[in-house]
């Protein structure tokens, strides 16, 4: 059929898709001269010509409903032909493929890319749904993505517009059974919610690789999307939340557009956001990250320039400063200073000359030396624990490091040359015998001193403890872990216990014990839990849930926040399963005190052992 025209201006090229209501094509423009896509509608053969009636009228709706949409997120209807007893859709042609196609071919998308295109399909259904015109086959065939990253929202084909009688038989359901919504696979009325659910499903299938209720029979994946609770996530991350809000099962407590858009760009601008560079390390122009220019190398002068108010090679403008003042005051005014901008002076006699003058700058100006980094830092790197360009402590001098005790300090009356010090001949073996006695006397005090059955102080907090005071906490169901001190605790007696700050600081502990075989599948199930109740975590978002470890065995930990504003709060909870139980404790605060927080979750993890 390539080569044919329709339409009397349309020519035919190449199929480029096909489904249930017809063919796409992809097809010239000749009077425009453009690419084009063109919607063949197949009609059966055998159809009766008053269902033939109803499937062109069909057509004809949904170039209208799509003609009326003007929304970058909807694909743009150009023309309606009618060839040979049936209408052709004239579309633009995207060089795009299906959401339907990528998760097929290449896997699933990322969360991140998932969550962009949710934001473009509320865009478009929004503008949908102001107009009056319901989809009702959202899925993952119909949406879009193109080569320069728009996504698009195709196929009005069973869209319904809500002034219009319906034109499907009572009883029919069009769309597909993994991605309708649980009203209409009821037969119940539906309106815009059942859109979103679709959504949901489509963004599901995204992240995941496949629909939540697929039970490999249309019949029975219609039961499950009415009576079952989706297949929990594994790959959504903090998109989880959002997924159990569109695919909630009564439409009224469903999610809106406009909640599931607000919470997708605050996952967008923050645990999904895309981590750049610094602006310094990246050139927007540069294909390559080119490597940074070598630092400038600066002369030093061969004398004073411009006379004696000038710097000599190696000077600080202090130094300078006391130089001038000592060459206009007699030399016997001016005490002995060490300095590294003095001349050499040949020692005599049993005389000890130090010159600074001849040392590194390092020791000039009194900065241990680090060979191999460290504090303050080596020579040429500035950094704690030598490692260059990555800031820590300052460095040596002329690097930004603290201030020397050379000449910097010295009031002006004060002049720089070197030390000459005289010291007895005796003083030097004297010296080194006292050295050795003390050692001696030293080692003798660590050794014996440290052999006390009877600690006479109590012990105190260490660099490596929590920081703060805690108790033990022993739980007769066969666990123990530390809790602060003083914290009050509560609880029914046979089931959680709760440990309580003081004075109402919204800070808490619970610790509980329930049935479980597996780490992972329970803190699935209590993050549905918390988003199903909104009574108890009102706006839950899951922040994360990760595998990792508690007392030496495999467990899980989810991360999330309740609420919002003033009230918002955020919670750890992490549990480890052994012998068909699983033991678990969260900390919820509110989020303001996080981070403060987090040592008190990390002395509990630390803590915590099985057994009585």
């Amino acid at each position: 059929m390539a080569g044919t025209t329709v339409g009397g201006r349309y020519m035919l090229r190449a199929a480029v898709g096909s489904g249930g209501m017809g063919t796409v094509w992809r097809a010239y423009d000749q009077l425009l001269r453009r690419d084009v896509a063109i919607k063949e509608v197949l009609i059966p053969v055998n159809m009766a010509k008053t269902d033939r009636d109803v499937l062109i009228e069909r057509t004809l709706r949904e170039a209208r409903a799509a003609a009326g949409l003007n929304h970058p997120a909807v694909v743009r209807m150009y023309d309606v032909v009618t060839d040979g007893g049936r209408p052709w859709l004239v579309m633009e042609l995207l060089a795009a493929r299906s959401v339907a196609e990528i998760v097929t071919e290449d896997g699933p998308l990322t969360a991140r890319a998932t969550a962009k295109i949710g934001l473009a399909m509320l865009g478009a259904l929004e503008a949908a749904h102001a107009a009056g015109i319901l989809h009702r086959d959202v899925k993952p065939a119909n949406v879009l993505i193109s080569g320069d990253g728009r996504c698009v929202l195709t196929d009005f084909g069973v869209a319904r517009l809500t002034m219009e009688s319906d034109l499907t038989t009572p009883g029919m359901v069009l769309g597909s059974p993994h991605y309708i919504a649980p009203e209409r696979a009821m037969g119940q009325a539906f309106g815009p919610p059942s859109d979103l659910f679709s959504l949901g499903v489509t963004l599901y299938t995204s992240v995941e690789g496949g629909p939540p209720f697929d039970r490999g029979d249309p019949i029975e994946t219609m039961h499950a999307v009415v009576q079952a609770q989706p297949e929990p996530p594994r790959n959504a991350g903090p998109l989880a939340a959002i997924l159990y809000g569109l695919m909630e099962k009564d439409p009224r407590r469903r999610w809106d557009v406009a909640r599931t858009r607000a919470a997708l760009r605050e996952l967008l601008d923050g645990p999904l956001s895309h981590r750049q560079p610094p602006p310094e390390e990246t050139d927007p122009h540069a294909v390559l990250r080119m490597a940074p220019p070598p630092k400038p190398v600066y002369q030093q002068p061969d004398g004073v320039i411009g006379g004696r108010a000038m710097l000599a090679p190696g000077e600080t403008p202090a130094q300078r400063h006391a130089r001038m003042a000592a060459q206009s005051r007699p030399a016997a005014e001016v005490p002995d200073v060490a300095t590294g901008a003095a001349p050499t002076v040949a020692p005599t006699g049993d005389q000890q000359t130090i010159n600074l003058a001849d040392r590194p700058a390092w020791q000039q100006h009194g900065v241990p030396a680090q060979t191999q980094g460290g504090y303050p830092g080596a020579s040429d790197q500035g950094g704690y624990a030598g490692a260059p360009d990555q800031g820590g402590y300052p460095g040596a001098p002329d690097q930004g490091g603290y201030p020397h005790s050379g000449a910097a300090g010295l009031p002006p009356r004060f002049a720089l040359r070197p030390v000459t010090r005289k010291y007895p001949k005796w003083l030097v073996p004297a010296g080194a015998a006292a050295a050795v006695v003390l050692l001696l006397v030293v080692g003798a005090v660590v050794l014996f001193s440290g052999s006390s059955d009877k600690p006479d102080a109590k012990p105190s907090a260490t660099p490596s403890g929590p920081g703060f005071a805690t108790v033990a906490y022993q739980d007769p169901r066969g666990f123990s872990l530390n809790v602060p001190t003083n914290w009050e605790k509560s609880g029914p007696g046979n089931s959680y216990f709760d440990f309580t700050e003081p004075n109402k600081t919204g800070r808490r502990i619970r610790v509980n014990v329930e049935t479980a075989t597996n780490a992972h599948r329970w803190a699935e199930v209590a993050a549905n839990g918390l988003h199903t109740r909104t009574e108890v975590c009102p706006n839950f978002i899951q922040l994360g849930l990760k595998d990792t470890t508690l007392s030496g065995l495999p467990a899980a930990e989810l991360d999330y926040t309740c609420g919002q504003g003033d009230t918002l709060r955020r919670g750890l909870w992490r549990g480890v399963v052994k012998d068909g139980k699983v033991y678990h404790f969260y900390l919820t605060v509110p989020a303001a005190r996080f981070t403060e927080s987090l040592p008190i979750h990390e002395e509990m993890v630390r803590s915590f052992k099985l057994g009585t």
